[in-house]
């Protein structure tokens, strides 16, 4: 098998395994599925959790220090589907993608070593509503002394499916004109293969936002409504170009 296939074989394992139901009441967390799932792929991992709260999972490679910068992963675990599914269909993959597919992009990194030691990652609930698990994360780093230095948001998108985009680029909130400078400089080796979106739907980064994190959402380009349990279509072959993405502007971006 080569190395490529691998790859493939590896996400689509950690993909079929974390799209299953997960969904909260604004509080807690009322379908542990998915949390169960992510825990159990971490469990050997070399990450720990530094934080369990009642809407969010906070995972890094070491408790940061007070002062310590770091970078915020956040991706949202909670879903509206009720019967979640994932298969392979011809060039895509089919399933109830929203959000488990930037979950599990997340944890393929992970896994693979991909991301640096002051990246901590985040998995969120109440993203559908009010955001109160990306409150909650700013909340708990918070009380560690830990100032975020930047906050990278993952989730899927109806933009750029028709531009056979690989990812697209949104809500991007708070950037200077130095890290802008630096995020487009970042960004040059993928011209042409994504799409921007200054002013998209709401998600966790406008929360962000609320909070003066410099910020942005990588997102993954989907076919259909994202909400329904009809599923929605992804192109199989923009995973390695988003997860390296997520990898080079996690590790880069301060």
């Amino acid at each position: 098998m080569s190395i490529f296939a691998s790859v493939m074989e590896q996400f689509f394992e950690i993909l079929k395994s974390v799209t299953v139901n997960s969904r909260d009441d604004g509080k807690v967390f009322t379908c542990h599925t998915r949390i169960d799932a992510i825990k159990k792929l971490l469990n050997s991992s070399s990450y720990k959790l530094i934080h369990e709260g009642n809407l969010s999972l906070i995972y890094a490679l070491h408790r940061p220090q007070p002062g310590e910068r770091v970078v915020l992963v956040s991706s949202h675990i909670d879903s509206l589907h009720s019967n979640s599914f994932c298969h392979e269909e011809g060039d895509c993959y089919k399933g109830t993608f929203d959000n488990s597919y930037t979950n599990a992009s997340v944890l393929w990194n992970m896994l693979n070593s991909k991301f640096a030691d002051n990246v901590v990652i985040a998995f969120t609930g109440d993203e559908e509503q009010n955001s109160q698990g990306a409150i909650e994360t700013v909340c708990a780093l918070g009380l560690m002394q830990c100032p975020i230095a930047f906050a990278l948001v993952l989730d899927v998108t109806e933009e750029g499916w028709m531009q056979h985009s690989a990812f697209t680029v949104e809500n991007d909130l708070g950037l200077d004109i130095f890290t802008a400078h630096h995020l487009v400089e970042l960004l040059k080796p993928y011209d042409g293969k994504y799409s921007y979106v200054h002013d998209a739907e709401p998600d966790e980064s406008w929360d962000y936002d609320e909070y003066s994190i410099p910020c942005f959402t990588l997102c993954a380009p989907i076919l259909g409504d994202m909400h329904s349990d009809e599923g929605v279509l992804l192109r199989k072959d923009s995973f390695p170009m988003y997860q390296q993405v997520l990898s080079v502007v996690a590790n880069n971006i301060i």
